[in-house]
């Protein structure tokens, strides 16, 4: 919650939640916070989900369309960027930065930094564009070193799903300097350990201490525990996790 407030310069963060509200939730409390400190704001998500973010902002002090009449906000439909910035299968640096530039320029005047919040790569890997989601989030990177903002990437994915583990989320890591936590993944930690005291003997906390790999240590606890299960032991996985969805999802567990 405090890199969500605080959201400093240069920080490329992401989040993943398995549902739509809690997702808008984290997004809202993002660009609220950088509203009151004054930051310009640029969102690059849904239709949807910009309504929805407005509605909350709409209930503060804040008004969407004045801070759009007066430049402090921008808006890009996700859709309309990902259309524009593929080509050929491939996202090309020149056109990120030739679409995003300008409007991050015209923003800077208008706030004491900038966040961004979007959504472009979650569209692209629920989509099965792993690669593409990959290297865009790459891009984000290299955009960094001309422009001064903070990015919020907002992910839907079920992170208590085997198959979730299958796509190279370890790059996800790679890409961004924080994965940040939710409750959900702390419970579904602690589910883990204790599905994993009934089948193995040992916590999976215990297993998994000893290996810090570059690739994962950016992830909150319960990820970070279900890559390593994924990677060390493949076929007690499905079992596994079944247990421990059972835990997490069993009142008082």
């Amino acid at each position: 919650m405090t890199l969500l407030v605080e959201a400093p310069a240069g920080r490329h963060f992401a989040q993943f939640h398995r549902g739509i509200d809690a997702l808008t939730d984290s997004a809202f409390v993002f660009l609220e916070a950088g509203l009151r400190q004054g930051n310009s704001l640029l969102i690059i998500a849904p239709a949807q989900r910009v309504e929805q973010l407005f509605d909350r902002l709409a209930t503060g002090r804040f008004h969407p369309q004045g801070l759009l009449d007066s430049g402090q906000l921008a808006v890009i439909g996700s859709t309309t960027i990902i259309d524009t910035l593929s080509a050929n299968g491939r996202t090309e640096a020149a056109r990120f930065r030739g679409l995003l530039g300008p409007v991050l320029s015209q923003l800077s005047p208008y706030g004491r930094g900038t966040r961004i919040y979007a959504e472009i790569a979650s569209a692209l890997w629920q989509a099965g564009e792993t690669d593409a989601a990959i290297r865009l989030e790459d891009l984000w990177n290299v955009l960094a070193d001309a422009y001064t903002f903070s990015l919020f990437c907002g992910y839907t994915m079920d992170t208590q799903c085997e198959h979730t583990y299958s796509a190279p989320l370890e790059e996800l890591g790679r890409t961004h300097s924080d994965i940040l936590g939710s409750p959900d993944d702390e419970q579904f930690g602690v589910a883990l350990d204790r599905a994993s005291r009934e089948l193995f003997g040992i916590s999976l906390t215990q297993m998994a201490g000893v290996a810090r790999r570059d690739g994962t240590r950016r992830f909150p606890s319960g990820q970070r525990t279900m890559l390593w299960v994924k990677r060390n032991l493949p076929m007690s996985t499905k079992q596994l996790v079944e247990r421990a969805r059972q835990y997490f999802s069993a009142p008082g567990s």
